[in-house]
């Protein structure tokens, strides 16, 4: 990844490269290898680009920004690589060699097409586009957000760049702490456009920004609608297409400037792009990496779960002579926060789940001390390359298949054992039912609110999650449609923009690029066109990815229903780590932002009732500790590291990039 950032003045104010000095200075950590800036003026504004590189692929070594147009009618900054350079190389009659960076495409797109060429490229980016002729600037982020884009506007200004820190160092943008936005955190509610920086706002995914003197004009340029299905071809077309883009994307992300290596897990995602990679590489080595519990470790585990997924990952090895697996463990013991600061200083926030950031750190670190500089994964596959389809049922009804909507009645009660009543209950009426009768329902029958059982699992004080509205983040069950599920899938995929941040912190911290093929839009696109109740058929979930990967795939992989329980000794790295904890929870009851937002007295409760080891798999000690208590010390010690950081001046730096004495 790369960084960028610009700022356009609407009052006909000048801005000059030297006005984002500051920001230029807190973004070279992730673009170390190329520096550059543009300014000058755009119908009646004035604006200000900079970009700071990393080559993260072959072509990446051609690039040099601001790119601009042979008549210097248009200016781009990116941070960007694009996965369809052959098509356009079609399109736009630009050779597909390395020495033309993938920055010289998405100019001469934006030449060609226009704001339409979003629609045309594919890949991951965040970029901005002066366009002298049309007397303005278009700043866009991709589909799904895979790079970091956030924007500060204010009266006379607008101004970006690729993380809400640098923006502090820009005239008139302050270092106050967003506390409303530590709230959502806390409360897991990440699809907010706020960051920690207040005034600063995230570009969601899929949208573009069009900035000129008469102001700003947003959009979303990507929504994708699924297809009803009414004339669904037969499974097979699905499976052959899902095959396709899949082969299309991973081999689209083996373009780097290193080695390529790949996460390996026993379930369909990770395996699928693994197995993808290991037959385009062949006969190359493919090298996997799989997070397992430290040898000989004997504690419990979820229901229908595997603590260790070392034999599915051997079986797939085992199909695939060119991939050589590696297992990473992480040893409890040492600091559970002290390294998210390092990632904070590079501009990253709070993770949503700082236990899966143990061992998703530790797999990068193996990776990188091997020498890749890519490592896929297939983090987004379950919202669509694999998704099941639990509305499948309704959906029949919807599309006007009775018979087989009987058919697959009988086989889902047949394999799960079932009762039919309890089937069409759950899975017909429950989709079908107006959202007030299933509401009617819930109060006769006891049950909570939806976000009160939401909250149980945060450790937001009460009061403080009254100022949010949470029902507009959070799932909305019952109101279920025919095209809910897939708003939801991609609600849920694109909550990875908010993270994407982190993801530039440690690539630039390691050196180690995580691309993820299930992310393609092509691939979505893909999983949006298949009928639900041919994802999941004849008593089976996840039918067509299944089917699709039949080929690539162990069997002991394919006809799998269980799954894997990464850092399943999580309890012994907190337990390890109780004088940290207690020294954490001690510093939240004596800090005033972190103790109006945290209910403390609920986390002493859970300390004075620490857990045996043999509970860490029990549903409510995973809520409480592994979810609550860890979230609250994490996003504590990020405002109390933010304020550190505001009083000790760090976004007060001069013109000319350096910290004043």
């Amino acid at each position: 990844m790369s960084a960028i950032c610009g700022v356009v003045g609407l009052d006909g104010r000048p801005w000059t490269a030297a006005d984002l000095n500051g920001v230029m200075c807190e973004l070279a950590p992730l673009g170390r290898d190329l520096q550059g800036s543009w300014s000058g003026e755009c119908g009646r504004c004035g604006v200000a680009l900079g970009a700071a590189l990393r080559h993260g692929t072959p072509e990446d070594l051609a690039d040099h920004q601001p790119a601009r147009a042979p008549d210097d009618s248009l200016v781009l900054v990116g941070d960007l690589r694009l996965d369809n350079r052959a098509e356009l190389s079609a399109s736009l009659g630009i050779a597909d060699e390395v020495g033309v960076p993938d920055s010289r495409y998405a100019l001469a797109a934006y030449e060609r097409w226009g704001e339409a060429c979003l629609d045309r490229i594919l890949g991951a980016f965040a970029m901005a586009i002066v366009d002298r002729r049309r007397g303005g600037v278009l700043v866009a982020r991709d589909h799904l957000g895979l790079r970091p884009l956030v924007v500060h506007e204010r009266r006379g200004v607008v101004a970006f760049a690729s993380t809400a820190l640098s923006l502090t160092a820009l005239d008139g943008v302050g270092h106050a702490l967003d506390l409303r936005r530590a709230a959502e955190v806390l409360a897991l509610a990440y699809d907010s456009e706020r960051t920690f920086v207040e005034g600063v706002r995230w570009v969601p995914p899929g949208t573009a920004l069009w900035v000129d003197g008469g102001g700003v004009r947003r959009r979303s340029w990507w929504r994708p609608e699924p297809v009803s299905g009414r004339d669904a071809g037969p499974p097979e077309l699905y499976e052959r297409e899902l095959r396709e883009t899949l082969d299309a994307a991973v081999g689209a992300r083996l373009r780097a400037a290193g080695p390529v290596a790949s996460v390996a897990s026993g379930g369909i995602d990770s395996p699928s792009v693994a197995a993808t990679a290991a037959r385009l590489l062949a006969p190359r080595t493919l090298r996997t990496y799989t997070s397992v519990p430290p040898p000989g470790w004997t504690g419990p585990t979820r229901p229908n779960f595997d603590a260790d997924e070392t034999p599915l990952v051997r079986d797939l090895a085992a199909m695939h002579r060119n991939i050589d697996p590696s297992f990473v463990h992480v040893d409890p013991g040492g600091g559970l926060l002290d390294r998210h600061e390092e990632l904070w200083e590079l501009g990253a926030g709070p993770v949503r789940n700082p236990a899966n950031m143990i061992w998703q750190r530790a797999v990068v670190e193996r990776a990188a001390s091997d020498g890749a500089s890519v490592l896929l994964t297939g983090n987004r596959g379950n919202f669509f390359f694999s998704a099941d389809a639990p509305d499948w049922l309704a959906a029949l009804l919807r599309a006007g298949r009775p018979r087989r909507l009987l058919a697959e009645l009988s086989a889902w009660t047949r394999t799960t054992g079932h009762g039919r009543s309890r089937v069409v209950r759950r899975h017909l009426v429950g989709p079908l039912a107006p959202a007030s009768v299933r509401r009617i329902r819930r109060i006769v029958m006891g049950g909570a609110d939806p976000v009160d059982e939401w909250l149980v699992s945060t450790a937001l004080r009460p009061d403080a999650a009254a100022g949010l509205d949470l029902p507009s983040f959070l799932p909305r069950l019952d109101e279920r449609g025919p095209h809910d599920v897939y708003a939801r899938k991609l609600g849920a995929a694109r909550v990875g923009g908010a993270q994407a941040e982190t993801d530039a912190a440690l690539e630039a911290l390691l050196g180690v690029e995580r691309r993820d093929p299930t992310a393609d839009r092509r691939v979505i696109e893909a999983a949006m066109r298949q009928p639900e109740w041919l994802r999941r058929c004849d008593g089976r979930t996840r039918a067509i990815a299944r089917e699709a990967m039949r080929d690539r795939l162990p069997a002991s992989i394919v006809g799998r229903t269980r799954r894997g329980d990464q850092l399943p000794d999580w309890l012994d790295h907190l337990t390890g780590a109780r004088a940290e904890i207690d020294a954490e929870v001690a510093a939240i009851a004596d800090h005033g932002p972190s103790r109006d937002l945290i209910d403390v007295p609920r986390l002493r409760s859970l300390l004075e009732s620490w857990p045996e080891r043999g509970e860490s798999a029990t549903p409510s000690v995973l809520r409480d500790y592994r979810l609550a208590l860890f979230r609250a010390m994490l996003v504590s010690r990020y405002l109390r590291w933010f304020e550190g950081r505001a009083s000790a001046g760090r976004a007060v730096t001069g013109r000319d990039g350096r910290i004043p004495a």
